[in-house]
């Protein structure tokens, strides 16, 4: 008897977009590039609450411990393509990043994990729980900045 485990497998922001470039993908790379770096309209959600910065909005930006309840807490979520999970602190690198949160984001493509703490790429990937590899899933740590 086998028994196989799959496990979330994130990948640095920095060298997706390099292998994007490489195989040809123009038009995914300009339009992730636009979604990662471009003003748009987004929503914030944070324990604080919610906040939503102009209409249909393409962007979430979330903090690690807002991520439990923002099915139900962001009802703006039909456009939004990229979420972006900050991890400002050690402590929460103890939560998890329940991907069975973003069920009601139909256009949802890319989860990017951006940390300010010292951490690697396999904590990164162990925070991720209920991965059906739906989505694309990067990561970017910067410390001190």
């Amino acid at each position: 008897m086998t028994t196989t485990f799959s496990f979330a497998q994130s990948e640095n922001v920095d060298s997706y977009l390099t292998s994007l470039k490489k195989s040809g993908q123009d038009s995914k790379l300009s339009h992730l590039k636009h979604l990662l770096y471009d003003l748009q309209s987004a929503v914030y959600s944070n324990s604080g609450g919610t906040k939503v910065y102009g209409d249909h909005p393409t962007a979430l930006f979330a903090d690690i411990n807002s991520l439990n309840s923002i099915n139900s807490t962001v009802s703006l979520k039909n456009d939004i393509e990229i979420v972006t999970i900050k991890i400002k602190k050690s402590s929460d690198l103890s939560q998890s990043i329940n991907l069975n949160s973003f069920s009601g984001f139909e256009k949802l493509k890319y989860i990017f994990i951006t940390t300010e703490i010292e951490t690697t790429p396999s904590l990164i990937n162990n925070l991720i729980k209920n991965d059906d590899s739906k989505y694309v899933i990067l990561y970017k740590i910067s410390i001190g900045g």
